[in-house]
């Protein structure tokens, strides 16, 4: 059962991330100018837009070359051949393409659009897409930062995905470190002493998308947030128990 009380968010500004830089130096740098001391049990989610590009997942566009079968998608969708030759070589398959939309299935075994290839918040002529790993990026630093500090700790990877039935986008955890990312909560009971049957909740996607509230999508500067204040007796998870089997998938 869930023991929460209250829960921060708090807001993690880093300057503009470079290919090689160190996230857990950048963090501790920015918490240590802002006077913010790291606590036992803090979750720290961050935009994986920086963890890209400091792993050298920034591509400019113009630099790309593009294959006949992505001048051939990019004629139905009219996006640009480079920049669908970057969602096709993240892609383990493509769903739909519909508009100017690829519904993709990823190599991490996502589904979403265009590969999860992001242009905002990249440098100009650019695109930012998934870390290769997300999850060894999560304990990368998660590592680092418990052995700074000696505190217990967790990371979420996250990205903003959009929903099938649903307008507008969303937070949703990609990678974690140290972390319950799924919170069963079958044959617990209800308030009226009902035994749960099928309640799985996306404990790692509903603290991503609190982190979002503080994170925005825009200038904002914040691509960490720490959420302090989640008391959790569920197990540590793998970010993969959020992902459906093929034959599962309800929605194709």
């Amino acid at each position: 059962m869930r023991a929460i009380s209250r829960i921060e968010l708090i807001p993690v500004r880093l300057p503009i991330v470079q290919k090689d830089d160190d996230i857990s130096q950048l963090i501790l740098l920015s918490l240590d100018d802002a006077n913010i001391t790291i606590e036992n049990s803090d979750v720290f989610v961050i935009a994986h837009t920086i963890v890209s590009r400091a792993e050298g997942k920034e591509f400019h566009i113009p630099s790309l070359h593009s294959s006949p079968f992505a001048e051939y998608i990019a004629r139905k969708t009219g996006k640009d051949p480079a920049l669908v030759h970057l969602i096709l070589e993240e892609a383990e398959q493509i769903l739909k393409v519909q508009n100017n939309i690829i519904i993709t299935k990823t190599k991490h075994g996502w589904i979403c659009a265009n590969s999860a290839i992001d242009q905002s918040n990249s440098r100009p002529n650019c695109a930012v897409s998934l870390p290769s790993d997300s999850n060894a990026s999560a304990e990368k630093i998660g590592k680092y930062l418990k052995k700074m500090v000696g505190k217990e700790l967790a990371i979420i990877i996250s990205d903003t995905h959009g929903r099938a039935l649903r307008r507008g986008a969303i937070n949703v955890a990609i990678g974690s470190y140290n972390f319950p990312v799924i919170d069963d909560v079958r044959g617990r009971k209800d308030i009226f002493g009902y035994e749960l049957k099928a309640t799985i909740v996306a404990l790692a996607d509903e603290v991503a998308s609190a982190a979002e509230l503080v994170m925005g999508q825009a200038g904002e500067m914040i691509p960490v947030v720490i959420i302090r204040g989640l008391e959790f007796k569920s197990p540590i998870s793998d970010i993969s128990e959020l992902q459906f089997d093929d034959d599962r998938r309800l929605f194709r």
